[in-house]
C-alpha cells in the first residue's frame, strides 16, 4: 500500500469520530490514479492499534497522512512521533485546517516531511509523484510546507483551490462513519465561504465560493439512494447552504422529486443574513423536507457581532428564526461563544437574553448551547488578539478539545469565562426543562421530535436536556410518536374497546411506604392506584373498569363508581401515565 490516511481524536465520552469527506475524496482520486490507498477513521487507540497490526502485514504503508484539525492536533503529535519511532521507514505527511498553524518545531518534532495547506486534491498527487515515483522537488509542489536540511521551515507558493467541483471524484460514502453508524448521507455541495468572520479560518482563508452543479449533485444523491435506500437523513455539510437563493430554490424543487421515491429528511447551515434578505428559501426548504436548520449566531451583543464581522444584528436574528417557526421548520439551532472580541459580562448578559428570548418565541424547536471560543490558525482574531481585546492561551490550545477557555479579555479571565459558560450552559437547561413542565411547548413540536429522532436519526437538545431526563414522560412521548397509542378522546365510539397501557413499571417508581401508595410528589387514592395496577397491556377499557369495581365495590353499591373511575383513568392519562392502545 502507497498511502493509508487516518482521521483520529482521543477518546472522550460522548464523541464520536464524525466522517471526513476531504479525505475520502483524496482516496477515490488516488485510487483513480493508480495508488493504493485506505482510510481510517476513529479513536486514537483504535487507530494506532490499526497502524502496528497493518505494518505486519505485506499491505504496510509506505506513507502516513494524518488528517489534522483544532481538536487532535495534540493527538497527531503523539502519534506521529510514536509511529516514527516504531516504524522509521515510513513517510509522514500531515493535512487539514491546523496545518496553517503548524510551524518548524512541530514539523521536526513529529518528523512528517511535508503539510498541505488548503485543498489538497492537486497537491497530494504532487506529493505522491515525488516521495513515490522520486519524480520532481518539493520546493516546486504549490501549497506545502516543509523543514529544509536545516530545519527550518519552508512554505511554497500557495496553490489556487481547484475551480470545477464537477471534475473531482465524489466520496465513497461506505467508508463514512455517518452512513456506518446512522444510515445519514454527508453531501458537501459546495466549498468556500464570503462573510470573512474574523473568528473562522474557512471565512479568513478560503473566501472563494465554487460549487458543484445542481445537475451531479443530484446524480450523486439518486446514485446513492439506489445504492441503499434505506438511508434516511441527508446532511448537507457546506458552511453555508444558503448563500445562492436560486441555487437553493433549484435544490428544493430536485429534492422534492427525489422524495416521492424515497423516504429521508434533510439538514444544512444557513446564514442570517441570507434568509433575511430571501425569506422565500425557509419556507421552500421546508416544503423539501428540511427538518433541522443551524445559524452560527455567536453573540447576542450587537458591539460583539460586528467584531466578528458577522453582518448580522441581533434583531435580524430574532426576526429570521421566527420566520423559520412560521415557515414550517421544525429544528433551529444556533450557537452562542463565550470569550470573544471585547467580551465582558454584559455583553454575555446580552448574548442569554437574547438566548431566553429565542426560547420562548420558538418552545421545542429553538435550542443551543455555549461554547468556548477557539482560536483557529491564521484568522484575524488569531493573528492581532490585542485589537480585539483579546488574549490567547497558546500553551493550552494542544489540551483542547471545546471544554475550557483558550482565551481572555479584559475583564474575564480564564476562571472567569470557564464559570460563566458552565452556569449559563445550566441556566440554559434549567430554563428549558421549566418551559416543558409549564406546558408552553405544543404537543405537535414534542411528538414531531421523538418522531423525528426515531425515524430519522434527527437530534435535538430539547430530547437530550429534558424529555429523555424525566423517565415517564420519554417513555409516554415514545409510545404515542409510535402512533399504535393514543388518548381516549381519539378513540371515538370504540374506546371501551381499546387496551389500557402504562407508560412505566410501577415498581421503579411507585413508593408504597406511607399510608397511600406515591409516584414522585403524587399522592395516589385507591381507585387510582388500582385502576394503574389493572392498566398492563393485556386488559380492554371496559374490563380494567369491571376489575376495578369486583375489587373495590363487589357488592356494586357505589352508584357513582364507573364515573369516578372515568375520571381517575382522565387523571391517570393527564399525569402521562397510561395511554391506550386502538382495539
Amino acid at each position: 500500500m502507497e498511502l493509508l490516511l487516518i482521521k483520529s481524536h482521543r477518546y472522550v465520552s460522548g464523541y464520536i469520530p464524525g466522517s471526513n469527506l476531504g479525505m475520502n475524496i483524496l482516496t477515490q482520486l488516488l485510487t483513480k490514479n493508480g495508488y493504493q490507498v485506505e482510510m481510517f477513521q476513529g479513536y486514537a487507540k483504535e487507530a494506532l492499534d490499526y497502524v502496528e497490526t497493518l505494518m505486519d502485514t505485506k499491505e504496510k504503508p509506505k506513507i502516513i497522512g494524518f488528517y489534522c484539525d483544532f481538536n487532535n492536533i495534540h493527538w497527531v503529535k503523539t502519534f506521529s512521533q510514536e509511529v516514527k519511532k516504531r516504524f522509521p521507514e515510513v513517510i509522514l505527511l500531515a493535512g487539514g485546517p491546523q496545518t496553517a498553524g503548524m510551524d518548524a518545531n512541530f514539523l521536526n518534532e513529529t518528523a512528517i516531511k511535508a503539510a498541505c495547506i488548503g485543498e489538497g486534491e492537486e497537491t497530494i498527487l504532487e506529493l505522491m509523484d515525488f516521495f513515490i515515483n522520486k519524480v520532481g522537488n518539493l520546493k516546486d509542489i504549490k501549497g506545502i510546507i516543509f523543514c529544509d536540511e536545516t530545519g527550518n521551515l519552508v512554505e511554497t507558493e500557495p496553490r489556487k483551490p481547484p475551480e470545477n467541483l464537477d471534475n473531482i471524484p465524489w466520496p465513497e460514502i461506505t467508508l463514512t462513519n455517518d452512513y456506518k453508524y446512522y444510515g445519514l448521507l454527508p453531501i458537501l455541495t459546495g466549498r468556500g465561504c464570503p462573510f470573512g468572520c474574523t473568528f473562522c479560518y474557512e471565512g479568513a482563508n478560503a473566501k472563494r465560493v465554487r460549487r458543484h452543479s445542481v445537475e451531479s449533485l443530484m446524480r450523486e444523491i439518486r446514485g446513492n439512494f439506489k445504492r441503499d435506500p434505506g438511508i434516511n437523513y441527508i446532511n448537507f455539510l457546506d458552511d453555508t447552504f444558503t448563500l445562492d437563493h436560486k441555487r437553493v430554490n433549484q435544490i428544493c424543487e430536485e429534492v422534492k422529486k427525489i422524495r416521492q421515491e424515497y423516504d429521508f429528511v434533510w439538514f444544512a447551515s444557513a446564514h442570517i443574513s441570507t434568509i433575511d434578505k430571501h425569506r422565500e428559501m425557509a419556507k421552500n426548504m421546508a416544503d423539501a423536507g428540511l427538518k433541522k436548520i443551524f445559524f452560527g449566531l455567536e453573540s447576542g451583543s450587537d458591539q460583539v457581532l460586528k467584531s466578528y464581522n458577522k453582518k448580522i444584528t441581533r434583531k435580524m436574528a430574532v426576526d429570521v428564526i421566527n420566520h423559520c417557526v412560521e415557515s414550517g421548520i421544525h429544528g433551529i439551532s444556533g450557537n452562542i461563544i463565550i470569550g470573544g472580541p471585547h467580551e465582558t459580562r454584559a455583553t454575555i448578559n446580552e448574548s442569554e437574553t437574547l438566548v431566553m428570548e429565542l426560547l420562548h418565541h420558538a418552545p421545542g424547536q429553538f435550542e443551543t448551547a455555549y461554547f468556548s471560543f477557539l482560536p483557529y490558525p491564521k484568522t484575524p482574531i488569531t493573528l492581532n488578539p490585542d485589537k480585539f481585546g483579546m488574549e490567547i492561551y497558546s500553551d493550552l490550545i494542544d489540551c483542547c478539545n471545546e471544554d475550557m477557555p483558550l482565551s481572555r479579555t479584559k475583564e474575564l479571565d480564564f476562571m472567569a469565562l470557564l464559570n460563566i459558560r458552565l452556569q449559563a450552559n445550566k441556566r440554559l437547561q434549567n430554563e428549558m426543562r421549566k418551559i416543558y413542565v409549564d406546558g408552553k411547548i405544543p404537543e405537535a413540536v414534542i411528538l414531531d421530535s421523538y418522531r423525528l429522532g426515531s425515524r430519522y436519526g434527527v437530534f435535538t437538545r430539547w430530547n437530550d436536556y429534558v424529555y429523555k431526563n424525566i423517565p415517564i414522560d420519554d417513555a409516554y412521548w415514545k409510545m404515542r410518536a409510535s402512533e399504535e397509542y393514543v388518548l381516549n378522546r381519539q378513540l371515538g365510539s370504540r374506546h371501551e374497546e381499546a387496551i389500557v397501557q402504562r407508560t412505566f413499571e410501577l415498581w421503579l417508581y411507585t413508593d408504597i411506604s406511607g399510608e397511600k401508595p406515591q409516584i414522585f410528589d403524587k399522592i395516589l387514592d385507591q381507585i387510582d392506584y388500582t385502576l394503574l395496577k389493572l392498566s398492563n397491556g393485556k386488559l380492554s377499557k371496559r374490563e380494567v373498569l369491571q376489575l376495578a369495581r369486583k375489587t373495590l365495590d363487589p357488592q356494586g353499591q357505589d352508584t357513582d363508581f364507573y364515573p369516578r373511575a372515568e375520571r381517575s383513568l382522565n387523571k391517570l392519562e393527564e399525569n402521562k401515565w397510561i395511554l391506550y392502545r386502538k382495539p
